[in-house]
């Protein structure tokens, strides 16, 4: 075989690989969610997937009240406090789901519950329209639980509020007190 037969070969191998990676990347997940009880079946949350330095970070944007249908608070009211985490950081504002990377068929990481500072680990897979988000206690994944989080539109945030710009954004890892 010449070297130009090689160089072509070569570069039809590469060419054919760069095709198939896509195959094995977990779905494109990134965007407005509304993170959805297990409990109750209603809207808890409106969340945002964003991306930081090659990983997946989950940001709380806005709540709702327990109807699962009036806003109660957002990053344009700030009002309500995760107290259960060091500082008492604003609820909304909070990365609650960090350090996800893509395994293929799912993202995974780490997931936080703001209302009493637990940990837990985290996988994230879409089925269909749906995001399914496991959080498992950390060493026993098959302790856990499912939520199923539904697509959010920009429409659906509080009037005043706009889609903020992720690119700007820097994680926030927080801390249980």
């Amino acid at each position: 075989m010449t070297i130009r037969r090689r160089v072509l070969f070569l570069a039809l191998v590469a060419f054919l690989v760069a095709l198939a990676v896509p195959a094995f990347a977990a779905d494109n997940v990134l965007g407005l969610w509304k993170t959805i009880s297990d409990k109750t079946g209603k809207a808890q949350s409106i969340a945002v997937l964003y991306m930081n330095g090659g990983k997946m970070y989950g940001r709380i944007i806005a709540t709702y009240e327990d109807d699962g249908v009036t806003i109660e608070d957002s990053l344009v009211l700030k009002k309500t406090r995760a107290d259960a985490l060091a500082g008492d950081p604003f609820t909304c504002g909070l990365d609650f789901v960090y350090g996800l990377v893509d395994k293929g068929k799912d993202w995974q990481g780490l997931i936080m519950d703001p209302e009493d500072g637990s940990e837990y680990t985290c996988r994230i897979w879409k089925e269909g329209e749906k995001l399914i988000v496991r959080g498992q206690l950390k060493g026993l994944g098959f302790l856990g639980r499912n939520q199923t989080w539904m697509p959010a539109k920009v429409s659906e945030l509080p009037a005043g509020m706009t889609m903020p710009d992720t690119k700007a954004w820097v994680p926030v890892i927080p801390k249980k007190k």
